[in-house]
């Protein structure tokens, strides 16, 4: 499978922002822009909270993988990943041979922060389903992030999510992924 820089998958944890800067992203670039979770979602015609609680996580992964091969093929698209598709070795080989990376980097009190209110996070409740508290919702992005983050940082760019504005966010990603897609050609002109 040969690299397109043009097809960019959107990484970080639930809440770095990764469907709401995606479209804008897409815009910015005129790319198309794909949600997985929501491509699964509609695919199965279930939520992905209701694909977890029916068939388990394995099953979850086992299909977003699938869902996320079918996506490998296109340009000109940027494709908001779900927080723990990395973790699979060959969604994270699949991703990181077939296009550009990028990380939305964004510390665990304001992932926490922008989750605590969120009822669609099933890797975010308690062991019955319950909503948890801020200090617990806290702990279990940190556990979360601390396994998944050396992926994640495993990518072509990163960019912090944290204390920007959206609209910064995006003008920074699209001159960085331009950078990139740039050095990129003159690389395979050599």
């Amino acid at each position: 499978m040969q690299k397109e820089p043009s097809l960019i998958f959107l990484t970080g944890f639930s809440g770095s922002g990764k469907s709401t800067i995606g479209p804008l992203l897409a815009n910015s670039l005129g790319y198309e822009f794909v949600d997985l979770d929501a491509l699964i979602e509609r695919e199965c015609g279930k939520s992905i909270n209701q694909i977890f609680a029916e068939a388990g996580e394995a099953a979850f992964r086992q299909h977003e993988e699938q869902t996320l091969e079918t996506l490998l093929m296109r340009r000109k698209t940027v494709v908001s990943l779900g927080g723990g598709v990395l973790e699979q070795p060959r969604a994270f080989e699949l991703v990181r041979q077939a296009g550009t990376v990028v990380y939305l980097k964004s510390p665990v009190k304001t992932l926490a922060r922008r989750l605590s209110n969120k009822t669609d996070r099933p890797l975010l409740k308690g062991e019955q389903g319950e909503k948890l508290s801020q200090e617990e919702i806290e702990q279990k992005i940190a556990e979360l992030l601390a396994r998944r983050e050396p992926r994640y940082e495993c990518a072509d760019i990163t960019v912090e999510t944290d204390a920007k504005r959206i609209g910064s966010t995006v003008e920074e990603l699209t001159r960085k992924i331009e950078r990139y897609m740039r050095t990129l050609a003159l690389s395979s002109e050599e």
